[in-house]
């Protein structure tokens, strides 16, 4: 490659991370500023333009949130948790937003088990999970090397034992990592964004009512056909809402 070549990537690269530098520093300017509306849109743009992160779907979160919109706020705190499971301060906002939401939801009790698994690959991102599981099955390789190789009986005992830790550590880490993985990537969560909306019974505006839901109310997507989105509560209970009622996660 031409120095010439070098020095024009050189520059593009460092031009490009000023300007995200300067354009999230003016959104967290407006933010301070109180001009929460400008904000949102310095840090959507952000979003569309420059990609995504923890700390920018939390930072929107709040700038909706006391921008008043609520089903917004809501939503963008669930993605900051769908990136990372154990982000604190986006679980405390979105806790205390939620706090606000009209309806109340009788959710279905979950196997314990079950429960016990969705927080296990909930302690880290997929990515995380993924380089654990790595050096998890490196370990695998050097103690199964150290078992061949060994003389001694104790540190043939020693290095099977630990190979064998290392071994199921690394596919239960390949798992979670998966699962993660095909959590943010195909999540069927949304969350409801217009102050109110009647669910139907089939996606018509002349059908049967089934229920109404409020901002900020979170449902599982089911489906989307011709402009409706057929959503279930996490009670069972299903309908249809026009889709740009809702955003997913």
């Amino acid at each position: 490659m031409k120095r010439n070549q070098i020095f024009w990537i050189f520059f593009w690269l460092t031009f490009a991370l000023s300007a995200q530098e300067t354009t999230l520093q003016k959104a967290n300017a407006l933010y301070a500023q109180g001009n929460f509306e400008a904000a949102i849109q310095q840090y959507e743009m952000i979003t569309q333009i420059q990609g995504i992160s923890p700390e920018l779907y939390y930072n929107l979160g709040n700038a909706y949130y006391r921008n008043g919109q609520l089903g917004k706020a809501i939503l963008n705190y669930n993605r900051a948790l769908l990136i990372a499971p154990h982000y604190n301060d986006a679980r405390f906002n979105l806790s205390i937003a939620q706090q606000k939401v009209v309806d109340n939801v009788d959710v279905t009790s979950t196997f314990f088990l079950v429960q016990w698994v969705n927080n296990l690959g909930d302690l880290l991102p997929s990515n995380q999970w993924a380089m654990l599981s790595l050096a998890a099955f490196l370990l695998t390789l050097i103690m199964g090397l150290l078992y061949l190789f060994a003389r001694s009986r104790y540190w043939r005992k020693i290095s099977f034992n630990v190979a064998v830790f290392m071994l199921i550590l690394s596919l239960i880490s390949v798992g979670c990592a998966e699962k993660q993985s095909h959590k943010v990537m195909d999540s069927t969560g949304g969350i409801i964004t217009d102050k109110s909306v009647t669910a139907k019974d089939t996606p018509s505006l002349n059908a049967k009512d089934m229920f109404v839901l409020h901002e900020g109310t979170k449902v599982t997507i089911r489906d989307a056909i011709s402009g409706w989105t057929e959503v279930e509560l996490p009670d069972g209970n299903a309908g249809f809402i026009p889709s740009t009622s809702i955003e997913k996660i």
